[in-house]
């Protein structure tokens, strides 16, 4: 007997084909953002940026929601980000940098979808390196750590074009204090 990954390469399927053929894993369902919104990018107080840099941004307006309903604080929120593990350990000074930015500027990070196809009306990411968050689902939203279910919507943005309104930097903490 053939093991399995033999037996699939010697009758010409692969995993891939599998998932193009509807096999992907199903998403929930995500909102479309409104034509304007501030998004905020969470990160250590040193990681800088640069123009072409891409960035994991969530909206701000759910991120001071849940912050709000869950009473969390920095580990937690840090957690729900997708940003630190279950143990939810902080060996860093953290900081929130925010952007008023226009939906077109925005791309999901949605595997199984073609780059620029409509992904819950945004274009799908590029596959590639961004700036942020570590734990993703790969349908368009962090992992919360804590509970390893779907934390914040997420979009992507590149640095220059986030910036070119401005922005606002303060420390995490703070943020946090006043949310």
């Amino acid at each position: 007997m053939l093991p399995l990954g033999v037996a699939l390469l010697w009758a010409g399927v692969s995993v891939v084909g599998a998932e193009q053929l509807g096999d992907a894993p199903a998403c929930p369902e995500l909102q479309s953002p409104p034509e304007h919104l501030q998004v905020a990018w969470v990160t250590p107080v040193r990681k800088r940026a640069r123009g072409r840099s891409s960035l994991s941004v969530v909206r701000v307006s759910e991120l001071r929601t849940w912050v709000q309903a869950a009473g969390a604080d920095q580990a937690r929120t840090l957690q729900a980000l997708g940003i630190v593990g279950p143990r939810g350990k902080v060996r860093k000074r953290y900081k929130i940098t925010l952007f008023d930015v226009s939906a077109d500027l925005l791309c999901r990070p949605v595997e199984h979808t073609p780059e620029g196809e409509d992904a819950y009306g945004l274009p799908a990411c590029p596959g590639g390196r961004q700036l942020g968050v570590r734990w993703e689902t790969g349908c368009g939203s962090s992992v919360d750590t804590t509970t390893d279910e779907p934390g914040f919507d997420l979009y992507r943005v590149l640095w220059r074009d986030a910036a070119r309104a401005g922005f606002c930097v303060m420390p995490l903490e703070r943020f946090l204090e006043g949310a």
